[in-house]
């Protein structure tokens, strides 16, 4: 492969904005009976979630390892679990879509489990119909339990995202729908990475968030990379955190950080 002209130190700042990854552990909303009323259902879980940029090919969880990438992503997951509400026997809980909000153009997508590209998707500003109602099944058996991993929420552009489910009861006589759950998804922009180079080696620089996790990763072709081992598991502060890398004999490198919960 030939040399790259450019000179090395415009090389290593042309890539020094790629993208971050997001691998994250995954938050339950349950349905179950509603406390107040046991013929109608209800939901209970966070209503703050956190998404990140997931680079094309690169791992986004255990649960999804076909996902490809390219969004922001959060695994949020619906459950029937009947561990924080008791549990609706003889219910077929689904989770329908009322709405999303969100930044101009932006789009909400569902990822059903094992899907390679989103199941369905819906514009900031959109409100269900009659006859344009998206739902997900909640449970994994016959009986209405369980829940299924490997499922995620997907955004294509950052910004602040209102969404509004509730849970409706499938089975034939079903019990009444649960009040409505609002979820607020927090869809953060990429930190920048800021590169310079000082004595042979490179060195790095961003803007951390405080809760969020980061591994330094390094390629020399843009398409291989590898976790630069003196930086991996740095903790968030919401501060600047500066890092350094022999460049030794490497006549072409590039860097990009893994961002994670």
């Amino acid at each position: 492969m030939a040399l790259n002209p450019l000179p090395f130190l415009a090389r290593l700042w042309l890539i020094a904005v790629l993208s971050l990854c997001s691998l994250q552990a995954h938050d339950h909303i349950e349905v179950g009976l509603d406390p107040a009323n046991p013929a109608k259902l209800a939901l209970v879980g966070p209503s703050a979630q956190t998404a990140l940029f997931v680079p094309v090919g690169e791992p986004f969880s255990y649960a999804m390892p076909q996902f490809p990438g390219g969004y922001y992503a959060c695994e949020l997951t619906f459950s029937a679990d009947g561990e924080v509400l008791d549990f609706a026997a003889n219910s077929l809980p689904r989770i329908e879509l009322l709405s999303v909000a969100g930044p101009t153009e932006g789009l909400f997508g569902f990822w059903e489990a094992g899907a390679t590209s989103p199941t369905w998707t819906r514009p900031a500003g959109w409100f269900s119909t009659p006859t344009d109602r998206p739902s997900i099944v909640v449970n994994e058996d016959i009986f209405g339990y369980g829940h299924i991993h490997g499922r995620a929420f997907t955004f294509n552009r950052p910004g602040l995202y209102t969404v509004v489910f509730r849970a409706v009861d499938a089975a034939a006589s079903p019990r009444a729908p649960s009040e409505t759950k609002t979820v607020t998804f927090e869809v953060l922009a990429t930190p920048q990475l800021s590169i310079r180079i000082e004595s042979g080696n490179a060195l790095l620089a961003f803007a951390s968030r405080a809760g969020l996790t980061y591994d330094l990763q390094v390629s020399t072709d843009l398409q291989t990379w590898a976790n630069v081992p003196a930086h991996r598991f740095i903790n968030g502060t919401g501060a600047a955190i500066e890092l350094s890398d022999p460049l030794a004999d490497r006549p072409r490198v590039f860097y990009r950080l893994v961002e994670y919960l």
